[in-house]
């Protein structure tokens, strides 16, 4: 298994100084930020390259292209931009500046990274649950138990624990990852939450994987009683 994944790494490895010199040569760029799986020596067979670069005027874009039959991805940023997603507590980007490595080296970047590592460590701002949102998870939970000996049940078991999960490293002031890093995030921040979610997962049979889901749920709601609420009144243009 160590060999495969680093067969894998080493083949993005050995695109990385073309992809370089491509992304060198892109008019406005001057510094550029390796992240992802490979940077963090993560690769799969199914990884790309990808780069954040620093890019001098007023525009951003994104860019796909192809090096040596491996997929490259770029987003171009002036750093302006940058630091208005680090102060909307754009997860993504946050982590992506902490973890990556400068193969494009320059003070703006060496600041942005350190900016991006500051923000890692102390944690987005924790987002309590509305009661509009307990609202809707609850209400998910019932429609779920309606359907429980239809084939739409998984389905809809599943798409109600991801938003659940969602809500919960919003509550907790968690980062977010990326789904597939769930399991393996969630067993360091919580394991129990880890394991409620991976019930759910992994359930074989409806009702298993409707309880797994209602633990899961009032993890974030207490329980599963209704009670009185709603939004402020607004104005109707």
């Amino acid at each position: 298994m160590k060999s495969e994944l680093f067969s894998h790494q080493a083949r993005l490895e050995a695109a990385l100084p073309a992809a370089l010199k491509r992304l060198a040569t892109t008019p406005g760029v001057y510094a550029a930020l390796w992240c992802g799986s490979a940077a963090r020596g993560e690769a799969t067979p199914y990884s790309d390259l990808d780069f954040h670069a620093l890019v001098t005027g007023d525009v951003r874009w994104r860019r796909n292209v192809v090096v040596d039959g491996v997929p490259v991805e770029v987003f171009h940023n002036p750093v302006r931009k940058v630091r208005a997603m680090f102060a909307a507590e754009d997860a993504a980007t946050i982590t992506m500046y902490a973890q990556g490595r400068a193969v494009l080296p320059h003070p703006d970047l060496d600041a942005l990274m350190a900016e991006a590592q500051a923000l890692s460590a102390a944690g987005p701002v924790p987002r309590p649950l509305s009661e509009a949102q307990r609202f809707n998870l609850i209400e998910e939970v019932m429609d779920c138990r309606g359907v429980v000996q239809q084939p739409t049940h998984a389905l809809l078991a599943l798409a109600v624990a991801s938003r659940a999960v969602d809500r919960l490293y919003a509550v907790n002031g968690w980062w977010e990852v990326k789904r597939e890093r769930w399991p393996a995030d969630l067993a360091v921040k919580n394991p129990e939450v880890a394991q409620e979610l991976n019930a759910v997962l992994v359930a074989s049979e409806p009702d298993s994987r409707q309880a797994a889901l209602e633990t899961l749920i009032t993890r974030l709601t207490g329980d599963l009683a209704y009670r009185d609420g709603g939004s402020e009144p607004q104005a109707v243009p």
